[in-house]
């Protein structure tokens, strides 16, 4: 009698325990977003990117950087290694794509910090192939999407390397790290500009990119940019990056307990919903919040271990 009652008080702790160690974390990806001005200025009315979100719920912390893409991102990486010492890190990057340099931008500091710590590093963004299947499946030309990505990284030449980017130097960055033949013909020069005058009302190698790029992504955008095959793309994109970044934070959270993830604070808004209701509300850090840095001056990816926890 005492040996049947010692089964079940076992059994029945085994039960109550249960859910604790069962895939409790689930991405609800019917709640990502396509943000409206509205939803994005409440966010950046609590915080202005770059910010830290802080989850917890049921022994799990999520610790998410929503991202102003660049230096000014890489003391919160730190600062959240430091204070939350993560066991996993997510970062904004396509599989097979190169990692960005760890003194400069916020995923390759990610990196270098998860090498360093030896903890593996998971990437979250679709791979190319679906963006622009998903792109062109959405109405989208190949010149749009080239122009997305090239936009992009001219931005991050102007204000990362301080230069002016060219038409000549754009194009064969793209074909080096994106560009499929099989997807459709590669920019020329002369393409290249009539294209960007046609819906960027400039001439490609007098723009400047960073105020360019700061008018795309206002979260009240101008009558003439609404028009852009850059924005129109921008907020379709959720459907195929968001939600894989999401499946990826779900994921993460069911087999760890520490979790740091980095993405571009759009991508933050279009997820807000889902996480709010996989972990409740969350707590924020600003910028201003976070103390001065001690930040890796000598950063190297060296021992870099990367995992796969969804599969692109």
């Amino acid at each position: 009698m005492i040996m049947k009652k010692y089964i079940l008080t076992v059994l029945l702790l085994y039960v109550l325990c249960l859910p604790v160690f069962a895939k409790t974390f689930k991405a609800d990806t019917d709640l990502v977003i396509i943000p409206t001005e509205k939803q994005t200025n409440t966010i950046f009315n609590k915080a202005n990117p770059p910010f830290l979100a802080v989850y917890q719920k049921n022994g799990r912390i999520l610790v998410l950087l929503a991202a102003k893409h660049g230096p000014k991102s890489i003391p919160a990486v730190q600062y959240a290694f430091n204070r939350y010492q993560p066991q996993v890190a997510l970062i904004e990057r396509e599989p097979n794509f190169p990692i960005g340099n760890c003194t400069t931008k916020e995923d390759g500091y990610t990196a270098a910090l998860s090498a360093k710590n030896n903890i593996p590093l998971v990437r979250t963004d679709a791979e190319y192939e679906k963006q622009w299947q998903y792109a062109k499946k959405n109405g989208f030309s190949y010149e749009d999407f080239q122009m997305f990505w090239i936009i992009k990284n001219a931005e991050g030449v102007a204000k990362n390397e301080n230069k002016q980017p060219t038409a000549k130097e754009e194009i064969e960055n793209y074909k080096q790290e994106v560009h499929n033949p099989a997807w459709g013909k590669l920019f020329t020069e002369e393409s290249l500009s009539e294209y960007f005058k046609q819906h960027y009302y400039g001439y490609f190698n007098s723009t400047n990119f960073i105020q360019l790029r700061y008018d795309l992504q206002n979260t009240s955008p101008k009558k003439w940019v609404k028009k852009t095959p850059f924005y129109k793309m921008m907020r379709a994109q959720p459907d195929i990056r968001s939600v894989f970044m999401l499946q990826n934070i779900a994921a993460a959270l069911n087999d760890y307990e520490i979790v740091f993830c980095e993405m571009g604070s759009g991508h933050f808004i279009d997820i807000h919903k889902a996480l709010k209701k996989m972990l409740g509300k969350p707590h924020y850090i600003t910028a201003e919040q976070i103390p001065p840095q001690e930040l890796w001056q000598d950063c190297t990816l060296d021992g870099l271990q990367e995992k796969i926890l969804v599969n692109p």
